[in-house]
């Protein structure tokens, strides 16, 4: 195996605010005692759906059906601002661990690839994260129509590839399902200790997943 997979969001990149932090910090806003984690494992699960319809390569958040995940009803006035936010991020730049990671890769003479939901945005953030340099390709929906966690988008990467390998990312029910159900080795990038109750290959950092090679 020379070929390592990566998700960008959430595993190489910090976006903010990230889809679960403007539905957390509304609810709590409005005096709802709800917790970050399951706020975060509810969005997880939402995005892990078949099918969800999408917009320039992103996924389209639905409020109602995470709140649904989550048990929890909302009052009128609480649901209109949460279905009037607004998902995209304002805001980026690579974790801590980011650099020393992707070096170690190069250095150890792997292959690196992207395989992410994006629009043509990543074009901009990987130039701009200075990244550009470490990677040998970059798998983006918004080019092939098909988003994570459909097995077909993995396929992609490994197509590019001309091999299987290790896949690196931070949703459970998006990254690690998706790149099994496509036969990659999957493992999931635990930052928080969301997933702390999964019993899977997972990792709390980047430079921990280099355990996994």
């Amino acid at each position: 195996m020379s070929s390592i997979f990566l998700d960008l969001g959430g595993t190489l990149v910090d976006f903010k605010p990230n889809y679960h932090e403007p539905i957390y910090f509304t609810l709590i806003k409005n005096g709802y005692d709800v917790e970050l984690k399951s706020v975060y494992r509810a969005v997880s699960r939402y995005l892990g759906k078949e099918n969800l319809p999408t917009a320039d390569g992103n996924p389209v958040i639905n409020v109602n059906e995470i709140l649904k995940m989550m048990r929890i009803s909302v009052d009128k006035y609480t649901l209109d601002e949460l279905q009037s936010l607004k998902f995209s991020s304002t805001f980026y730049d690579l974790y801590h661990d980011t650099v020393p990671f992707l070096k170690t890769l190069k250095n150890r003479g792997y292959r690196v690839y992207i395989i992410s939901n994006a629009s043509q945005k990543i074009n901009e953030v990987i130039h701009n994260t200075g990244i550009s340099g470490f990677l040998d390709g970059v798998v983006a929906s918004y080019r092939i129509g098909k988003i994570k966690p459909d097995p077909e988008i993995f396929k992609e990467g490994i197509r590019i590839a001309g091999e299987t390998g290790l896949y690196v990312g931070d949703l459970y029910e998006v990254d690690y399902v998706g790149a099994e159900r496509a036969g990659l080795e999957p493992v999931l990038l635990d930052r928080n200790g969301f997933y702390d109750d999964l019993e899977v290959r997972k990792a709390g950092n980047l430079i921990k997943v280099l355990s996994y090679l």
